[in-house]
């Protein structure tokens, strides 16, 4: 009778009796960023599908920005509406990354508080290389302003955030001095898998081929 089984088993009894646990922590990095746009009347003589983005921003580790559509982001529907967009910055070339994320936009008055807004919204967000040459910084500002809508980079956001004539008949409240304010508010969701060792290794347990006995 070969002697693959009692092999076998006593493999499986050395290499089953470990102690290890994995550890996953869900927890959320929040932050807001505060977009003030002077000079509202002035940006709806933007075409649709052309934005305006504000500067740089850090929350979670990764870098946003808000993109502001004054005459709604390109399709017919928003046309009479400002669209707002969240959008994911590009990482180092070649790397991509996918993150959770909370939004939410509203409207400030001239005493910072919000006097306009809708629900907070989730999504997916995904930066991916940016391989166009580094322009200097004031190139950078002038294609900020009336920069085209590509689909690749518009981010996740509202569409039909506010009417056009909902802003102008609350002017007073939400446009005073022509200015208008964003606030964005950011959640980034982060899972942390550790493992913990209870006194013994972590590491999967591997199972041992049978070894028959030679004659």
């Amino acid at each position: 009778m070969s002697s693959a089984q009692p092999l076998l088993s006593a493999a499986v009894r050395q290499l089953s009796p470990m102690a290890s646990r994995v550890v996953v922590k869900v927890e959320q990095v929040k932050g807001f960023q505060v977009f003030r746009i002077d000079g509202y009347s002035w940006t709806k003589t933007l075409a649709a599908g052309e934005r305006i983005s504000s500067g740089r921003f850090d929350i979670g580790g990764r870098g946003w920005c808000i993109d502001y559509y004054p005459n709604g982001a390109g399709r017919t529907s928003d046309s009479d509406s400002v669209s707002l967009y969240l959008r994911r910055l590009a990482v180092a070339a070649g790397y991509r990354q996918r993150v959770r994320a909370q939004y939410k936009f509203s409207l400030l008055d001239s005493s910072g508080n919000a006097a306009y807004e809708l629900p907070a919204e989730t999504a997916v967000f995904t930066a991916s290389a940016d391989d166009r040459p580094r322009w200097p910084r004031i190139l950078n500002l002038l294609r900020r302003t009336g920069d085209k809508t590509e689909d690749r980079d518009i981010g996740a956001g509202l569409p039909g955030f506010v009417a056009q004539e909902e802003l102008e008949r609350r002017r007073e409240i939400l446009l005073s001095d022509d200015c208008l304010a964003i606030r964005c508010d950011v959640a980034v969701t982060e899972v942390i898998v550790a493992p913990k060792d209870d006194g013994e290794s972590a590491t999967t347990p591997t199972v041992l081929r049978p070894r028959t006995s030679e004659k």
